[in-house]
């Protein structure tokens, strides 16, 4: 406890020593804890003296940004509480479900992947026939209507560009999904 006393005097009494002596001119000046472009110390002659700087700590930290850190690294054992809580853990989906098609595991209010993939390869070859019937490059300006083997043109779609399709029509598709399309 000695020890400790004498080294707290030890250290006030040099911070005295030091500050007596920049009272009086004989040490060097602290430097700033902070340095910052532009800000010069007030004991150092300034070269432009007729700019006025605003005072305060709003001219001090104009435009730094500080970001605080960790002091000390965390303990193992603090770090796997925090990445290995049990409210962090992957939970098991509860809202699977068949899908009424193919009967695959699809989430609940998402296509199943087996029938997206059926639809993309579908949607993939109507395009494929779209880019054919543009030769020049230009997207046409007539609405489009795509024609499978068993169906009839009707008399609306007559005004209409026909993308003819050799195959049957897919079960999935449907004239009221054609119909909602439409409308939205």
């Amino acid at each position: 406890m000695a020890t400790s006393l004498l080294r707290i005097f030890h250290a006030a009494f040099q911070n005295v020593e030091i500050r007596l002596l920049q009272a009086f001119g004989l040490h060097p000046p602290p430097g700033p804890a902070l340095a910052i472009p532009g800000c010069h110390h007030p004991l150092q002659g300034s070269q432009d003296t007729n700019r006025t700087e605003p005072s305060g700590l709003t001219s001090l930290l104009g435009g730094v940004f500080l970001m605080a850190a960790p002091k000390h690294r965390q303990s193992l054992e603090r770090r796997h509480k925090r990445q290995r809580h049990p409210d962090k853990l992957i939970k098991p989906k509860e809202n699977l479900f068949p899908c009424p098609e193919c009967g695959s595991m699809m989430q609940e209010g998402f296509l199943c992947m087996n029938c997206y993939q059926r639809i993309k390869y579908e949607t993939d070859i109507i395009r494929q026939k779209i880019k054919e019937t543009e030769a020049d490059g230009l997207a046409a300006t007539a609405e489009t209507v795509v024609r499978y083997a068993d169906e009839q043109i009707t008399e609306s779609d007559q005004s209409k560009r026909v993308i003819e399709m050799s195959r049957k029509k897919p079960h999935w598709f449907t004239k009221d999904m054609y119909e909602h399309w439409k409308s939205s």
